[in-house]
């Protein structure tokens, strides 16, 4: 599959932009026919969050432990942060229609790592799962391992933690674009350590993946599927 990675480094924010050219992407969807599209956008910005943005939303930080009056003290840039030190992202997905006629059933995915936690920021419809593991010799004790989001880009109406209730059937029409964005910030492990805890290159996230419909399913429409790159992160030690 042919893609054009577009990165853009401009006053410390890391945009990442992915254009399909001509080939199809893999439909997720049983009976559903993929079709060639030619323009596509999706973006992916992160950038250091400010005092009052940390401020503004202490409780998401503190409720896991990590203290945010904290965040952001020592980090030199938005992906070079120094180990075991709290550092608070503002991390914003885009996602746009090129096309010259409205696109339907639009949701965004994304992964964040183990290492960070995440809560959306906007009032949009946005599922938040945090994916749990046991540890210890009986498996008694319980931790957050991953923190996944779907946004319903085109939501209508239903409960977003309850998927078989919601209603996404609204559009997003030729030119227009929609943005979430999250806060996100490095948490405590199993053992009570700060983030990170070793220097090394660390992937922030997975990279949101879009899905949506050139028309209703019921009207002839066919599913696309394109993924952007993840964010990559540097810990040192000061």
């Amino acid at each position: 599959m042919k893609r054009i990675l577009a990165f853009m480094v401009l006053a410390g924010l890391v945009t990442i932009g992915l254009v399909p050219l001509v080939r199809a992407y893999e439909a997720h969807t049983v009976n559903v026919k993929v079709r060639v599209e030619h323009r596509y956008n999706l973006i992916k910005a992160a950038r250091l969050a400010g005092p009052g943005e940390i401020e503004a939303n202490a409780e998401l930080i503190d409720a896991s432990g990590v203290d945010s009056t904290a965040c952001n003290d020592s980090a030199m840039g938005p992906f070079m942060v120094p180990v075991e030190t709290c550092v608070a992202w503002l991390v914003t997905i885009v996602a746009s229609n090129p096309h010259s006629y409205p696109i339907t059933g639009v949701v965004i995915t994304d992964h964040f790592s183990a290492e960070v936690a995440g809560q959306p920021i906007d009032s949009l419809p946005v599922a938040v799962t945090v994916i749990s593991h046991s540890r210890g010799r009986f498996k008694a004790l319980s931790f957050d391992t991953q923190y996944r989001i779907t946004w319903y880009v085109t939501y209508v109406s239903g409960d977003v933690e309850s998927p078989e209730t919601v209603d996404n059937s609204d559009v997003l029409l030729p030119g227009q674009s929609v943005a979430l964005t999250m806060l996100v910030w490095t948490k405590l492990n199993p053992s009570g350590r700060q983030e990170y805890t070793s220097p090394g290159t660390y992937t922030l996230n997975s990279g949101p993946t879009m899905k949506w419909l050139n028309a209703p399913l019921d009207e002839g429409g066919h599913q696309f599927s394109a993924e952007a790159a993840s964010i990559l992160v540097e810990a040192y030690v000061p």
